[in-house]
């Protein structure tokens, strides 16, 4: 009995997987409008901010139920964008970016899938900020589990690290995603033998069939 109720218990542990998310290489945004000579920090001075996504390996229990996982590390830099006008500095406005954060998943071996998420950011006199929309969702079977991954979204966020002499690195933001986890009906032994038994009269006939177009 104690031997029967130690299998029983090995059975009910959950499996534990790994995943991984690809990165999304730096992008670095500097306003359409090159600044001229007389701008405050000349026309070299505005190379504008820089967001990059870090890859990302985590693992979670594979048993059904919701769990939020981190899925990348997201890098912000801020520095100077230029909002004048290429011949008047001070005819300052926002400027604004989109930018695309698709990149792969792989869950236990199985993929990859491509993550999709779209990014903004807004440059002010003041501030700069940063959101990443959420996403849409993807699957993926693992084990016979239905995995759903959903990304979410972050912000708008403000910068709020300025110590010291330009480019000022911001904390770092950790990307999140809800995992949704399902388990796939397996048909039993009993339905597959009784599926492959029906199928025996079929194949019967069409053997019969065969055979009589072989007859002289």
């Amino acid at each position: 009995m104690a031997v029967a109720g130690f299998i029983l218990t090995l059975s009910a542990r959950a499996t534990l997987v790994t995943y991984t998310v690809d990165g999304v290489a730096p992008q670095q945004f500097a306003a359409p409008a090159t600044p001229p000579a007389d701008a405050p920090w000349g026309p070299n001075g505005y190379p504008g901010d820089t967001v990059e996504l870090q890859s990302y390996t985590g693992s979670f229990d594979l048993v059904a139920g919701t769990t939020i996982q981190q899925i990348n590390t997201l890098l912000w830099t801020i520095d100077y964008t230029y909002g004048g006008t290429a011949t008047d500095p001070n005819a300052w406005s926002d400027v604004s970016f989109t930018f695309n954060a698709t990149r792969n998943m792989t869950i236990d071996g199985v993929g990859p899938v491509s993550l999709t998420q779209g990014g903004s950011l807004l440059c002010t006199w003041d501030n700069d900020y940063l959101s990443l929309a959420g996403g849409p969702t993807v699957t993926f079977y693992v084990q016979g589990y239905r995995v759903d991954v959903t990304a979410l979204g972050i912000g708008p966020v403000g910068g709020s690290n300025f110590h010291g002499d330009n480019p000022w690195v911001q904390p770092n933001q950790n990307v999140l995603a809800q995992f949704d986890i399902t388990q796939v009906p397996v048909p039993e032994p009993t339905t597959m033998i009784a599926g492959a038994l029906l199928l025996l009269p079929l194949g019967a006939s069409v053997l019969r069939i065969l055979r009589k177009n072989r007859e002289p």
